[in-house]
């Protein structure tokens, strides 16, 4: 994983004590709202791109078959070759959407959890703190990893969304060209 360029949003100790239960557990409802509609937003482009990436296949497919089917028409055959260069070029942005596909799972592990550095951190005196007072902390953990899983996805989508947008630009530029090398071709 990459680092994040924003600053993640860490809920303190002291917030944890004011706030009511309920109030932290609203805040972790919201969070875990958020993370699921990025990764919802990341399933839905994951199927969109391919979609896309089948078209475009099958476009490559085409070029690649009039090319090899018509050798001696070299120097007519440019627009093709510009729309071969475009399509495979996007073809290669969509990959990068596609292929491989950053993933970070919901919750935390046992290991990541450390149940036992929370039992230690509980206990004064031989008593364990109150039930309320483990919730909470426990709560602002929880929201502190949401919070970094919700930026994680974020910046991921915002990385994904742009390499889709470079793979429609592609396309699109490889049909001006082939277009313009026509009417060249065609005045010549």
């Amino acid at each position: 994983m990459k680092p994040f360029v924003l600053p993640i949003y860490k809920v303190t100790t002291e917030t944890a004590f004011y706030l009511s239960l309920d109030v932290l557990k609203l805040f972790y409802d919201n969070a875990q709202k958020r993370l699921a509609d990025y990764q919802k937003q990341a399933n839905d482009t994951t199927e969109r791109a391919y979609k896309t990436l089948a078209i475009y296949a099958t476009l490559l497919t085409l070029l690649c078959a009039y090319v090899f089917t018509h050798p001696d028409l070299a120097w007519r055959t440019v627009p093709v070759w510009f729309l071969l260069a475009g399509t495979a070029l996007s073809t290669f942005w969509m990959m990068k959407v596609v292929m491989p596909r950053d993933y970070m799972p919901l919750g935390n592990t046992v290991k990541d959890s450390q149940p036992n550095e929370y039992a230690q951190s509980f206990t004064e005196d031989g008593e364990s703190a109150s039930d309320d007072i483990q919730m909470r902390l426990v709560l602002r953990d929880e929201l502190n990893q949401l919070e970094y899983s919700i930026r994680w996805q974020e910046q991921t989508n915002n990385r994904r969304v742009r390499l889709f947008g470079r793979s429609l630009r592609s396309i699109l530029c490889g049909i001006c060209a082939a277009m313009l090398s026509y009417l060249i071709l065609l005045f010549l």
